[in-house]
């Protein structure tokens, strides 16, 4: 290269330079007040798309559906189960899709006016690979064009654009970095608020389950139900997407789906607490799916076991005891459910619903057949006698060794032909009570009614003087006829005893179903008055 062209190039470029400072001097303001105008463009932006998705004028890409709800598992000892088919809150997985949706609208917009403004600017060929290739003595090739020389040669002029674009993107994501901010303290304050408010409904809800002795037995399965499967009442058989089962809510309990109410997959809302939901949904087993009584999660239960030998005379006992008891209640606040009989081994439930002012309340009386009783293997798999408080014990006197003589020696047209009980006084007792005790249940806390069976059938006995209706008096007859040994581990097991008579013909005026309800703290105060 010649020392001419050499000089040429150098006032060229010292030229250039200055023109350029002298633009860049000019444009320096415009510059500025371009990027402080694309600051506040990038914050209205922001604002306007966080409006846009947080005020649901757009819809979002992605929703937390019941659909996922019940496919997913709940963390603890419930992990069996599966979510229920309800809308969970919006700050467990909402708030993190919905500003995901915001920082991706903005990422667009700017990226694309970037794009936009870089395509804008025209090719223009590679004028410095053709200078030098001309110095060079080097034939001219082709070459793409480019937008290098329209950055070059233009880049005072670009500089404003640029500078827009960049308070653009800036102000979008100080904005955007703002918005995670917020939402993320929003978040965690719902999350600790959440936790903390259904924390203290649970332990509300515990606390008036435990005073008012809500939980119920399953009258077929025998499953303690401390929270029930409520139904949802609405049309999930004509919600196409419903998938099977999403009508029960097997954790209906304060949680991310709600605190007072949740929202189900269907439309419906359902209350969140047991009690209020306990009187208006009906219930089922988690266990085995049976319906249960309604009012289940707000009634009070009383739970009554009856237990003998075989033929010792439980099923008289127990009809007579119920239907003395319906018959203080008007028949409108009172409902008897007497299973159909399943044969001698099966365990028959009667319950007695009784209507109180505020709650229902309703006594289950479990009337196991003697068989099974008396079998340790068999009673042990009645969950029922592992979580009552109240017991009834019946006592066949015939069975006794001297009367079963007597009753052997008496002419058939004096004592009737009953069926007499054959098994062991003591071993019928013990098969259940210490069973109970050896699994870990607090007999001393209970009450047990030690009701003597077949009193009618004593007096037509000859040289047989059956005793008086009086608990002292029953005491005396049983241990003149040698169940000392009975007796006193009888008063050893139980907190109360109490002896009492019946007999089909002309029953005694005391009740052993009554005594033992009177003694119970958690009668509404209408109940305890009419079984005074």
């Amino acid at each position: 290269m010649s020392a001419p062209a050499v000089v040429v190039l150098v006032v060229l470029g010292c030229l250039v330079s200055i023109a350029y400072i002298l633009a860049a001097v000019t444009v320096a303001p415009v510059v500025v007040y371009c990027l402080l105008a694309g600051l506040l463009a990038g914050a209205v932006l922001g604002l306007a798309e966080a409006t846009r998705v947080l005020g649901a004028l757009v819809d979002p890409p992605r929703v937390r559906t019941p659909h996922d709800e019940f496919r997913a598992r709940p963390a603890g000892p419930l992990r069996s189960y599966r979510r229920d088919y309800a809308w969970p809150h919006y700050a467990v997985r909402q708030a993190g899709y919905d500003l995901r949706h915001v920082v991706e609208r903005c990422y667009e917009r700017v990226i694309g006016w970037w794009r936009a403004g870089w395509r804008a600017l025209p090719r223009l060929p590679r004028y410095h690979v053709r200078a030098l290739e001309a110095l060079d003595g080097v034939a001219e090739t082709e070459t793409n064009p480019s937008r290098a020389w329209s950055v070059a040669l233009a880049w005072p002029l670009l500089a404003v654009p640029c500078a827009a674009l960049v308070g653009v993107t800036v102000g979008t994501l100080a904005v955007l970095v703002l918005l995670a901010v917020v939402v993320a303290v929003v978040t965690a304050t719902s999350w600790l608020l959440g936790a903390a408010a259904a924390g203290a409904l649970r332990a509300a809800d515990w606390r008036w389950r435990a005073a008012w002795r809500t939980d119920t037995c399953c009258p077929r399965c025998y499953f303690l139900v401390e929270l029930p499967v409520f139904v949802c009442p609405g049309g999930h058989a004509d919600l196409a997407p419903a998938p099977p089962g999403s009508w029960r809510h097997r954790l209906l309990r304060p949680d991310s789906q709600g605190l007072w109410r949740r929202r189900c997959g269907c439309g419906v809302s359902l209350p969140a607490r047991q009690s209020s939901a306990g009187a208006r949904l009906s219930a089922r087993c988690p266990k085995c799916d049976s319906p249960l009584a309604a009012g289940t999660g707000r009634a009070t239960e009383i739970r009554v076991a009856v237990f003998g030998a075989p033929d010792a005379g439980k099923t008289t006992l127990v009809d007579a005891v119920v239907d003395r008891l319906s018959v203080r209640f008007p028949p409108d606040r009172c409902a008897v459910d007497r299973p159909v009989p399943g044969g001698r081994d099966s365990t028959r439930v009667v319950g007695v619903a009784l209507q109180a002012q505020r709650a229902p309340q309703r006594v289950q009386v479990f009337d196991a057949p003697g068989r099974s009783l008396v079998d340790r293997e068999v009673c042990a798999s009645y969950g029922f006698l592992d979580e009552t408080r109240n017991f009834m014990f019946v006592l066949d006197p015939l069975s006794l060794p001297a009367l079963r003589r007597r009753v052997a020696e008496a002419p058939a047209h004096l004592v009737p032909a009953v069926r007499v009980a054959r098994h062991d006084v003591a071993d019928s007792y013990e098969a259940v009570v210490v069973g109970l005790r050896h699994r870990g249940v607090a007999t001393e806390r209970c009450r047990l009614a030690f009701v003597v069976s077949k009193a009618d059938l004593l007096g037509l006995l000859p040289g047989v003087v059956a005793p008086a209706d009086d608990s002292a008096a029953v005491r005396r007859w049983l241990a003149g006829h040698g169940l000392d040994h009975l007796l006193t581990a009888v008063g050893r097991d139980f907190a109360e005893v109490r002896f009492f008579l019946h007999g089909t013909v002309d029953p005694p005026p005391s009740d052993p179903l009554l005594w033992l309800l009177r003694g119970e703290r958690v009668l509404r105060r209408e109940v305890a008055g009419a079984l005074r």
